[in-house]
């Protein structure tokens, strides 16, 4: 796909509201946990087939009336066609829809603009002395550094590569580095490259089909392990569909969820919750704010329904006195988008996990997903793989701490000039799985994409009803015994 010799002809690319999605059984009726098959085919802007494949596709299905939701997986036959594999979970009806999120171009596309020299953050170092100021450009690769003589930070950012231009006036010096900024660097475009920044990264296939589902009485269709005494290796090894939505309550397909709302606090008693991430974790820590009636402690106010309080430079922390716990949320630091923060807040998640002291039982949540898209892919390896050290050394001196990732979720831009999208995140999870293969008895996953699939999430942020599905599963599985 790298080697692609065009990607510029829109013509030839496939458009979702061309394609086509059927079915070959005409009575569209099944029992309960059948497999059902639909078969895509995509056309491009001249209403002719594709004859190669590496668009990427998801499938679902739901019944909106009883708030039912499953994803399903699709094979790629590598010449334009398709097959959407799903499951009947439950009882009922069930609309089946297709939906393409990337087209092989964008990929390839956002994939050359990494190699040609792009980073989707504009870095600024500002450096302070006692007599000046003065700000420099940044950068996290010396591959896209502009200007020489430069300072060489990584050391000053606990080993992360970062170098920023030396400043030039007099008395300022490169352990004069006081702050940095990194706002977003919207990609530009040329004649040829216009389609990227005018198409939508989510494209619904219009063909939407309906079948029946009935009841098997052979068909043991509940688990019996409380997620809470899985493997959680389970969590890792899992194939789609992880599990699916009924009654608007999310129900894993290997295990029950034994842990209700009001048993959270004796869960946390006299521990540390800790989570790790963007605006997305910072939600949950929003989410948990009613149920758990925690006081904040540090932070900017809170204010619920709206995005008031999200501001980079401050994390947040809450104590419940009742129960003796704490919770914080935390930044997982550069490529993050920071507004003159300093090194401290702006330190990576294995920096905080260092730190963690011999002894502990922190229950730990961690996401590194979203603002990476912004940088090549290697920075995000590396960060995973850093990332796993601090976890293998902290379970050492602490067994007794939980830890989770959180995995990528479904998501797209309704202007895509950034690579923001969920295209990136069957690739993210790729790199998780493959770091943490020795850690999979020690850590969670917390496997999110298919619930973003099923619901149709489109916005960056998923709304109150996925968040709190999110908290119950990853409760689910930390406090359930």
């Amino acid at each position: 796909m790298v080697n692609d010799s065009s990607i510029n002809n829109e013509s030839r690319q496939a458009l979702g509201s061309l394609s086509r999605m059927s079915m070959g059984d005409v009575q569209h009726t099944y029992q309960i946990n059948e497999t059902v098959k639909v078969n895509i085919v995509l056309f491009d802007h001249y209403k002719k087939p594709k004859t190669r494949g590496g668009d990427m596709l998801v499938v679902w299905m739901k019944d909106p009336q009883h708030g039912a939701a499953s994803a399903g997986t699709v094979i790629d036959h590598g010449n334009g066609t398709y097959t959407g594999v799903l499951r009947t979970l439950w009882t009922g009806r069930a609309i089946i829809r297709a939906a393409m999120i990337s087209s092989r171009e964008r990929m390839t596309h956002i994939y050359r603009s990494f190699q040609n020299g792009y980073f989707g953050k504009k870095i600024t170092c500002t450096f302070r002395s006692n007599t000046a100021t003065e700000a420099t450009r940044g950068y996290m690769d010396m591959r896209y550094m502009k200007k020489r003589p430069f300072c060489n930070l990584t050391a000053d950012y606990f080993g992360v590569p970062f170098y920023c231009e030396k400043p030039k006036a007099k008395g300022i010096r490169c352990h004069d580095w006081a702050e940095t900024s990194l706002p977003h660097n919207y990609m530009t475009f040329g004649a040829d490259t216009r389609w990227f920044a005018e198409r939508t990264s989510t494209e619904i296939i219009p063909d939407s089909i309906r079948i029946n589902i009935s009841p098997n009485r052979q068909e043991k269709r509940s688990p019996s392990i409380p997620c809470g005494r899985r493997n959680f290796r389970d969590t890792w090894l899992a194939t789609p569909p992880v599990g699916y939505s009924y009654n608007n309550t999310w129900r894993p397909l290997s295990c029950w969820n034994s842990v209700h709302v009001d048993m959270y606090n004796q869960c946390l008693a006299n521990r540390t919750l800790i989570l790790f991430g963007d605006s997305t974790v910072r939600q949950m820590f929003g989410e948990l704010l009613p149920i758990l009636n925690f006081t904040l402690i540090r932070g900017p106010p809170i204010v619920q329904g709206t995005r008031n309080w999200f501001t980079w430079n401050s994390a947040f922390e809450a104590y419940n006195e009742k129960y003796n716990y704490t919770v914080f949320w935390m930044p997982h630091g550069f490529p993050m988008a920071f507004s003159k923060v300093n090194t401290k807040l702006s330190q990576p998640v294995f920096a905080h996990l260092d730190a963690i002291p011999p002894g502990s039982t922190d229950i730990i949540l961690i996401n590194l997903y979203a603002h990476f898209h912004f940088v090549p892919f290697h920075i995000y390896r590396d960060r995973v793989h850093r990332t796993r050290l601090a976890i293998e050394n902290l379970l050492k001196r602490s067994p007794d701490v939980k830890i989770a990732i959180k995995g990528p979720h479904k998501f797209s831009v309704p202007k895509p000039i950034t690579p923001l999208g969920g295209m990136w995140g069957p690739a993210y999870e790729n790199i998780l799985k493959r770091e943490f293969v020795n850690l999979y008895d020690r850590v969670l996953y917390l496997d999110i994409w298919d619930m973003t699939v099923a619901f149709e999430n489109e916005d960056i942020h998923p709304n109150g009803l996925l968040v709190n599905m999110m908290v119950q599963v990853f409760f689910g599985y930390i406090c359930g015994n």
